[in-house]
């Protein structure tokens, strides 16, 4: 009987300390960010007089904890934008041990893109936030702690490579291989993984202007880079027959490259060429024959959504005609003179593209 007592004495006991000691949930005392340009990770002067406040805060409030989440913006790869924002968050983590803050209390993740805001350098960033435990009044025990060894060991996979962190501004490599593309994510900590080998990206692209004009036409864009896309666009109008007193028809090749310029590269510029051929009869007069150009481009990109883009551009260079004209006389091409040629500037190019993104 003295045994069934003193073991029910133990069990009350024992839920009465888990009562008595429960966990409290902790209270934000502060949210702080540190932004970053494209395609960076590395901690500079803006950072670091960014991140002044939270030394500040950390200091006053040594027992805080505190969750580094780290940002990108649409733009690039999902793989390449995962470890971009895992790098923010991991060089955010590293800068406040380096500053004497324990790594114990410390946990970081990247969360890959932000499509919550519009404005990319918004988007671009490693956001901190500061928790402290609140103590219960009928209780003095100390907050609760992280295991120490389990979040060392957390940490110790978050640390930078040394030659990867130690170069400012450093660019994807394009030659390298990646882990899926929610490993670091999924997993909920940092872990410091080769940048993927870049295939780039694919788009489909039209140009409204065109198809006013009667022309039906098709374009595509690879990016290998994000600095850099090469374009072909290419359309065709059927040739009148016979029959027809007026004609408005002709085919073109237009090749080009674009350099795209700016921290959001939605600027453009680059060299153009155009290869096509033309039967035009818009009165009594046709012209039938062929034109060569090259000249150079330029425009702006409007990015809608992470599949659709709208572009502007025109283009102007120098053309080289070949052609004859023709006037219709009982349903036949009557030539007046053949073999004209004419060089002269002209615009190779003027367009509103829609764009659709192959992810």
């Amino acid at each position: 009987m003295n045994k069934k007592i003193l073991l029910l004495f133990a069990v009350f006991a024992t839920f009465y300390s888990m009562a008595t000691n429960r966990s409290v949930e902790p209270k934000v005392i502060g949210e702080y960010a540190a932004h970053f340009k494209w395609n960076k990770w590395t901690i500079t002067d803006v950072q670091r007089q960014e991140l002044t406040p939270l030394l500040e805060i950390l200091k006053t409030h040594p027992d805080a904890t505190v969750e580094i989440v780290g940002w990108a913006d649409p733009t690039g790869t999902l793989t390449a934008n995962d470890i971009v924002s895992t790098r923010r968050a991991t060089n955010v983590a590293e800068y406040l041990i380096q500053n004497g803050f324990p790594a114990g209390q410390i946990s970081s993740r990247g969360a890959g893109v932000d499509s919550s805001t519009d404005d990319y350098e918004q988007a671009r960033r490693a956001a901190v936030t500061v928790r402290v435990m609140i103590e219960t009044p009928e209780t003095e025990t100390e907050p609760a702690q992280p295991d120490p060894q389990s979040v060392a060991d957390d940490v110790s996979e978050q640390q930078p490579d040394p030659t990867t962190s130690a170069k400012e501004n450093e660019q994807v490599p394009e030659t390298e291989t990646i882990e899926a593309e929610n490993t670091a994510s999924d997993r909920g900590i940092v872990d410091i993984v080769p940048y993927p080998r870049k295939r780039g990206i694919f788009s489909l692209r039209t140009n409204a202007l065109y198809w006013v004009g009667a022309m039906p036409n098709l374009g595509i864009e690879w990016k290998p880079i994000h600095q850099l896309g090469i374009v072909v666009n290419g359309g065709y109008a059927p040739w009148g027959n016979n029959g027809w007193k007026k004609n408005w028809g002709g085919w073109f090749v237009a090749p080009e490259i674009r350099v795209y310029l700016g921290e959001r590269k939605v600027w453009f510029v680059g060299p153009q060429f155009l290869a096509g051929g033309f039967n035009l009869k818009p009165k009594d007069k046709g012209y039938q024959g062929s034109v060569v150009a090259a000249g150079v481009m330029g425009g702006y990109r409007l990015r809608l959504s992470s599949c659709w883009d709208v572009d502007f551009s025109l283009g102007m260079g120098y053309g080289w005609f070949k052609y004859d004209t023709y006037r219709r006389q009982n349903d036949l091409n009557v030539y007046i003179s053949s073999d004209l040629k004419k060089n002269t500037l002209m615009p190779i190019q003027a367009g509103v593209s829609f764009i659709w993104k192959i992810q």
